[in-house]
């Protein structure tokens, strides 16, 4: 290969790389990513999953009010976090049963 060629072709690979991370679908992960990360920066996960145990042996009723009482408790970085997380999970997960859906189409 010329070295005209192998520039191109460095070129060529600069820009997919930068296409693929600024693609809709990294911008979800990115987003699924920060809130993870600011979720184990400002919750103490072992005592929330501790406590949930706990709680977890009075029922199911006894679990929701945890839950709910758990984030209306959080300080209001966590509970954006945790809108966000929750926000992109859900666009994710409907993005892959998209794809199932479409795979499932093709051999139907």
């Amino acid at each position: 290969m010329s070295k005209i060629e192998q520039q191109v072709m460095a070129g060529v690979a600069v820009i997919y790389a930068v296409r693929q991370c600024t693609s809709v679908f990294a911008f979800k992960m990115y987003g699924l990513a920060l809130s993870f990360v600011g979720i184990v920066a400002f919750v103490s996960l072992s005592n929330v999953l501790i406590n949930l145990a706990t709680v977890a042996k009075g029922g199911i009723f006894n679990i929701g009010t945890f839950v709910l009482s758990a984030v209306l408790g959080t300080t209001l970085v966590v509970q954006l976090a945790l809108v966000v997380g929750s926000v992109t999970l859900g666009l994710l997960l409907a993005d892959a049963l998209r794809s199932l859906t479409r795979i499932e189409g093709r051999f139907a």
